[in-house]
C-alpha cells in the first residue's frame, strides 16, 4: 500500500529452549553472528534498499540489530511477541516455569506421566514467544527503546491485533525511513544504548 516491493528471505533460527540440556547449547550463541552475517549477505547481495527484519527468540534479535548496524540501511524490527498464557485447572501457566517445574515434580513421584504430559500441553497454547520476562520478551522491549521498532512492539502478544497492526504499519514506515533516509546508526546512538540499559535494569530483564 505504500508502494513497496517485499523480497522474502529466510534465516537460521535456534531456540535456546529446545537447544537445552544438550550439545545444541554450543550453538545457540554463535548462531548470533551466523543470523548477522545471514542477513547482511542476502542484504548486500541483492542490493535492497531497506529492511523489516521478523525475529523472536533468544538469539535472533540481537543478530537482526548487529545486521542492521552493520549494513546500515533503513531497517525496522518486527518481534513475534510473547504467546498467550496456558491454563490448566483454573490455574494460570507459564511455558517456562511450570513445564519444568513439572519435570522436576515428575521424577520426584508427585505426579504422574500423564499429568505431565497434559501440563505440558496446556502451557504452550499457541505461536509466539515464552511467557516470560526472558531473552525474548527482554529484547522486545529493548529494540522498542533502542527505537529500531514501533511504539507498542515490547508487549503486544503474538496472536493480538495490535500486533498485527505493528506489522502492517511497518511495512508502511519501512517507506518512509527509506525516502527519508533514516539509519540504523542514526537511531541506535549512544543516548539508545542508555536508555536500553536502563530500561532493562527497571525491568529486570533477562
Amino acid at each position: 500500500s505504500a508502494g513497496g516491493y517485499p523480497f522474502i528471505f529466510g534465516i537460521p533460527a535456534i531456540c535456546d529452549g529446545i537447544a537445552m540440556g544438550h550439545i545444541g547449547m554450543r550453538y545457540s550463541l554463535p548462531s548470533r553472528e551466523l543470523i548477522a552475517d545471514s542477513i547482511e549477505s542476502v542484504a548486500l547481495a541483492h542490493s535492497f534498499d531497506g529492511l523489516i527484519l521478523l525475529t523472536n527468540c533468544d538469539k535472533i534479535t540481537p543478530g537482526a540489530l548487529m545486521a542492521a548496524a552493520r549494513i546500515n540501511i533503513p531497517t525496522i524490527i518486527v518481534t513475534a511477541g510473547p504467546m498467550l498464557s496456558g491454563r490448566l485447572k483454573g490455574k494460570r501457566l507459564s511455558y517456562v516455569r511450570d513445564s519444568y517445574e513439572a519435570v522436576g515434580r515428575f521424577k520426584k513421584g508427585e505426579i504422574n506421566e500423564e499429568e505431565l504430559s497434559c501440563l505440558e500441553e496446556e502451557a504452550c497454547p499457541g505461536v509466539g514467544s515464552c511467557q516470560g520476562l526472558y531473552t525474548a520478551n527482554t529484547m522486545d522491549c529493548l529494540t522498542e527503546v533502542l527505537g529500531m521498532s514501533l511504539t507498542g512492539s515490547g508487549c503486544a502478544l503474538a496472536v493480538s491485533a495490535k500486533r498485527k497492526r505493528l506489522a502492517y504499519e511497518s511495512g508502511e514506515r519501512i517507506i518512509d525511513l527509506i525516502k527519508e533516509n533514516v539509519l540504523p546508526r542514526d537511531i541506535m546512538n549512544n543516548q539508545a544504548f542508555m536508555d536500553a540499559i536502563r530500561m532493562d535494569m527497571a525491568l529486570g530483564g533477562s
